[in-house]
């Protein structure tokens, strides 16, 4: 018989196991005109691409078309959103996650039950002031966490790391009932792309590390250690060049994608860069230590307009 264990569960796990190892657009969404997944929902769905809207409404079709917001939060959850929110500069610019869209997660989790929710990065604080990230949590009824202190993390076993075999993970992360990945899409000077898994040198602490070994594979190996709850990536406006803190050149995809495998959002969203799943490094090796699905074919699919 196979038994489930939450994800709280499946972090604890790792946290005790490092502990003993240690001892020894503009338009802000208003929450109206999608009903509850009846117009949108797709039974059995990968990923969903959405366009046509703004910002925010094509990041609420897309996760009414995996079954809405109740099927992922339930009441008395303690939910933690990973944006993007780097960089001074408006969300047509492609630095951050468009902050309409953090502020319709984030009210949603809250309308679905959550008993708190809480937007984390590590991350300037100065800088989610000036992009509008913070403000956003704020109205949706959120609470941002800058995770700027070495005290907030707690050590985890990374089971299969070659290069990270302990690793500090933000406490609110480990805690979390569930956790939602809400990155931009957008091109990185050395990793090629910024999207789900690279958004995740967020939650940890020493991103120093990452690049003075293998980046690339320590992405993957982090990814492996993370569980998500759901992905939801911003790739209405792409920054091309230049990345991750620009400026560069923008594309405006008008697209959001969401799925709860990382991996899968990640392969897919490779065409926005103009780019292959098996281009990019850090995906095949996502893909060869088992995180999810790269393969494209092997997914179901759905691009719609809201």
């Amino acid at each position: 018989m196979t038994t489930r264990i939450s994800r709280r569960d499946f972090l604890r796990s790792s946290a005790a196991l490092g502990a003993g190892a240690a001892l020894a657009s503009t338009g802000a969404w208003t929450g109206t005109g999608l009903g509850r997944g009846l117009d949108f929902y797709q039974p059995g769905l990968d990923l969903a691409v959405v366009s046509g809207g703004t910002p925010a409404r094509n990041c609420m079709a897309a996760v009414e078309a995996l079954g809405g917001f109740s099927k992922f939060v339930t009441p008395g959850d303690k939910v933690v959103i990973k944006p993007n929110p780097i960089g001074t500069s408006p969300p047509e610019m492609a630095l951050n996650t468009h902050p309409t869209m953090v502020e319709a997660v984030v009210r949603e989790c809250v309308k679905a039950g959550a008993k708190e929710v809480i937007a984390i990065s590590h991350d300037q604080s100065q800088a989610a002031v000036e992009n509008g990230t913070i403000a956003a949590v704020e109205r949706g009824g959120g609470t941002m966490v800058m995770a700027n202190d070495i005290e907030q993390y707690q050590e985890i076993v990374i089971p299969r790391g070659r290069i990270l075999r302990r690793e500090l993970i933000a406490r609110d992360v480990l805690d979390a009932d569930v956790f939602i990945n809400m990155p931009i899409a957008k091109h990185h000077a050395g990793a090629q792309v910024t999207f789900a898994m690279k958004n995740l040198m967020g939650v940890n602490w020493d991103r120093r590390r990452f690049h003075l070994t293998d980046l690339d594979l320590t992405i993957a190996e982090l990814a492996t250690a993370v569980k998500h709850s759901l992905v939801i990536l911003d790739a209405n406006h792409v920054l091309m060049t230049n990345g991750p803190g620009g400026p560069g050149e923008v594309k405006v995809a008008g697209q959001v994608v969401a799925g709860v495998d990382p991996l899968a959002v990640d392969a897919f969203a490779t065409r926005y860069l103009d780019r292959e799943p098996h281009q990019i490094r850090h995906i095949q090796a996502a893909y060869d230590l088992g995180v999810g699905e790269m393969d494209l074919d092997r997914l179901k699919i759905k691009e719609f307009t809201a």
